[in-house]
């Protein structure tokens, strides 16, 4: 299995807590993985945690080079780097480093060449491009190339006919130099720089440009140019030739695009590829004797003798006792690993084609300041091809596979910057930034797997070499390293801190993997109540036990949790694999809380018994147009709604009990085990007055008896009024065809809002005000005039509402006479 790593930040995956019931964190993709800290460990994009390639520093803290910028391996061994920003050609023999040449103090060494001669050709960059050639050490490099237009040569490459080709910048040019030293143009594009090329053996030159990220197939002998591919970054900063003739395309854009695309849009891997001889798993604890069956009672037949019942393993697999045991590793329902060989001897790699290492500044100028960070090839502009429709571009870089029929297919995209890529056979090797991450990609396999990691943050250049490693050339350290084909003999895995949200026991910590032969993997735990895990109040780690299914944690109870897995081999083609980590933990039971209380009535009360603008007992809705609504029958509403807001810690089902006092008499039950989080109170069968409500939470049906807890919370004050106001000093006097009346309407428990009447039954109510105007006290005197009314028996009814929507009627009679009467 050769996997890959997304770079993508993620949390680890915290399962809801209930109560005493058992919650898990667990760990079992890339994802939940990348939060942890890793050294010489590696996570895959299948979720596997497994020791990385070794890495041994060659070369580094060189005050005169901050970056090494291409690679190239002589006949006899020797390794060739090319530097900057001094132009100093370093040499790497039996991993010792010694200086060939500088070039000049402001001149960087962008591509080496190691021609079929052994001779050592040099491509610069800095105000004057050229090509150099060094025939052996100690000579001094002669001038075979140069020309006004070129500033950079970004890669150089030699073809079996001799002939040596330049790919430069910033007028985008390929030159041709002959074997017996003349050059000419060969091709002249509309990009700023030829910033990558390779050669298919033949008459074919394949070309990555900037900054419209263009791949060109170039005919070197007829000069024909076309363009096989426009990729939506603005750099080709890297290309490479399989074997089948499929040809790669890297990019090496830097913009505000980098943005790592969201978890969701990361489709999940389901299940590994298929392997032979797949390494054992982790082994599993001894399974306990089953409990025997009781004896039957005397005279009963015999029960069905009982079996075992098999444990179940990931993935639903029943457990195959004998298979387990033995350690079998060709069980069907364990994945394998293949652990990738190191690369192969590649003869005549002229390696250093020059990768560029930048991609989103601006095409260097004529003096150009030497950068602490890798050159740039052009301004990053996105890709601006004459008539393409603005789309949503992809974030980060991609390779592109390109097959010999045309066939573009995108196989591999990070949210990192990938300045090198070399073909290893079935798979490639992409060195990347800023992480410094080296991926191995196998296109058929659609896989991609970390391979390692270095400090330098960018890996600017690879070489393999003939002793089977691969040389890299990084840059802000200006270093050499070589990576081994093994695995390093040890790694370390340190989780990101667990967060329980309260002081938690823990239980078991459970593993799943493999587990080859030679290869070891030990687990130690620390817990502490302060984030910090480096704070001196955390626990010191538990002593290191060995692998297997479940492991106690012996760490003592606390909020958070680290988990530390050490891997070790003795065989370097092997390595202990970890794909789901699961850790148990217990949350002691906490109180509910409740966070509020609040009481209402269907009358439009507001919360705490505060009447709300616009209800029904407003003095303009009682006076006026209550009867046309629907009055309230006299009594009032006799109903608050109580309603509250409380939650559990530990997710608990809760129930609820309700009390109601008068004033400050005693807690009354009003009703208990309450599941919803309000109730209807009819508030008809107590007194007026002020009174209070609490609501009781308990947690006691989700913990064992005696083991639940309660929390309490209590109302405002808030008025029961199911009185309504009385009508006295109640005068009616007659004066022709007027009537004018008076009364006084009292409320004794809150205002009176609204005086209304009706003559003679009618549907039609007629507000009218009191004497002081407003209806604002639980005493008001009200005064009106009734004029124009007809001969003979009136009764006018007058209706009293009070703020809490309660009515009362009263009734005058009187007669108005006869218009002799009237007149008298």
């Amino acid at each position: 299995m050769n996997p890959a790593v997304v770079w993508l930040f993620a949390f680890v995956m915290v399962m809801p807590a209930l109560a005493v019931t058992t919650s898990h964190w667990v760990q079992e993709n890339e994802g939940d993985f990348k939060g942890g800290t890793m050294h010489n460990v590696v996570v895959t994009n299948l979720g596997d945690v497994k020791l990385s390639r070794a890495v041994k520093s060659i070369h580094e803290q060189d005050p005169n080079v901050t970056t090494v910028n291409a690679l190239a391996q002589g006949p006899d061994g020797t390794i060739y780097a090319g530097t900057g920003p001094k132009g100093i050609l370093l040499a790497v023999k039996n991993d010792t480093v010694s200086t060939v040449a500088t070039i000049d103090d402001t001149v960087n060494i962008l591509s080496i060449l190691v021609d079929s001669k052994g001779s050592i050709l040099l491509g610069t960059g800095g105000d004057k491009g050229r090509v150099l050639r060094i025939g052996k050490i100690g000579d001094k490099p002669k001038e075979i190339f140069s020309n006004g237009d070129v500033q950079y040569v970004w890669a150089l490459l030699q073809t079996p006919d001799g002939n040596i080709y330049a790919a430069t910048g910033p007028n985008g040019e390929v030159f041709e130099i002959k074997p017996d030293g003349s050059s000419s143009r060969l091709y002249k594009s509309s990009e700023d720089n030829i910033t990558s090329m390779i050669s298919d053996g033949k008459d074919m030159l394949y070309l990555g440009t900037d900054p419209n990220g263009l791949v060109i197939q170039l005919n070197r002998k007829t000069k024909e140019p076309f363009i096989i591919y426009n990729a939506p970054e603005s750099e080709i900063t890297a290309l490479a030739i399989d074997h089948a003739g499929n040809l790669y395309a890297a990019t090496g854009e830097v913009s505000d695009r980098q943005q790592p695309p969201p978890a969701e849009q990361e489709p999940k891997k389901e299940g590994r590829p298929e392997t032979q001889n797949a390494p054992p798993p982790i082994p599993a604890n001894p399974m306990p004797e089953p409990p025997k069956p009781p004896n039957p009672n005397p005279g009963e037949p015999q029960p069905t003798p009982q079996k075992p019942i098999g444990r179940i393993l990931p993935h639903g697999l029943p457990e195959m006792m004998d298979v387990i045991a033995a350690g079998n590793a060709d069980d069907p329902g364990a994945g394998g690993d293949n652990p990738g060989g190191g690369g192969g001897d590649n003869p005549g790699a002229g390696g250093g084609v020059g990768d560029n290492p930048g991609g989103d500044q601006p095409t260097p100028p004529a003096n150009p300041l030497v950068p602490a960070t890798p050159l740039s090839h052009g301004n990053g502009n996105a890709n601006s091809q004459p008539g393409a429709a603005e789309a949503q571009e992809p974030a980060g870089n991609a390779i592109y596979k390109i097959d010999p029929e045309g066939f573009v297919t995108e196989i591999f995209r990070q949210n990192v910057v990938i300045y090198s890529m070399i073909d290893q056979g079935d798979s490639l090797l992409v060195g990347t930034g800023e992480d410094g991450n080296i991926y191995q990609v196998n296109p058929a396999a659609e896989e991609t797997v970390v391979l390692a990691k270095v400090d330098a943050k960018q890996v600017i250049c690879l070489l393999p070499v003939k002793d089977g490693r691969i040389f890299m050339g990084l840059a802000n350290t200006g270093g050499v390293s070589a990576m081994s084909a093994g695995y390093a003999s040890q790694g370390t895995y340190l989780s990101p801190v667990l967060d329980a949200t309260q002081t938690s026991r823990f239980g078991n910590l459970q593993l799943h993997g493999q587990l080859p032969a030679r290869t070891a993997l030990k687990v130690s735990t620390r817990s502490g109540n302060v984030r910090d895990a480096d704070s001196p109040g955390w626990s010191k780690w538990s002593p290191e036990v060995g692998a297997s299914e479940y492991i106690k944690i012996a760490s003592p109870p606390a909020r958070f949790l680290q988990y530390r897995l050490t891997f070790q081999t003795s065989d370097p083609s092997k390595s202990a694999l970890v794909d789901h980590v699961d850790v148990a933990y217990q949350i002691p039971n906490l109180a509910p809380v409740v966070k509020s209380v609040k009481i209402g009535n269907e009358a439009g009360q507001g919360e705490n018994g505060q009447q709300e603008s616009g209800g029904a007992a407003a003095p303009q809705a009682a006076a006026g147009h209550i009867g046309d609504a629907g009055a309230k029958t006299p009594g009032g509403t006799g109903t608050q709604t109580i309603t509250w807001d409380a939650s559990d810690p530990n997710n608990d089902v809760l129930m609820y009990t309700l009390y109601f006092r008068m004033d400050q008499g005693p807690w009354i039950l009003l009703k208990d085990k309450v599941k919803e989080m309000s109730f209807e109170w009819d508030t008809r069968a107590v007194a007026d007055g002020q009174y209070q409500v609490k609501v009781v939470a308990s947690d006691a049906l989700s913990n064992p008896p005696g083991d639940g807890k309660t929390a309490s919370r209590v109302s405002d004050y808030f008025i029961v009024d199911n009185t309504p106001p009385t009508i006295g000093d109640l005068e009616c006097k007659v004066t022709g065809e007027v009537a004018s009346i008076s009364l006084r309407a009292q409320d004794r428990t809150s205002i009176v809002a609204g005086v209304e009447y009706t003559v003679d039954s009618g549907d039609e109510w007629q507000m009218v005000l009191p004497v002081g105007g407003i209806f604002d006290g639980p005493d008001e005197i009200v005064k009106f005039t009734l004029r124009g009314l007809t001969v003979g028996a009136h009764q006018v009814t007058i209706r009293a509402t009070d703020s809490r929507g309660n009515q009362a009627l009263q009734t005058v009679l009187f007669r108005i006479e006869s218009a002799t009467a009237r007149g008298q």
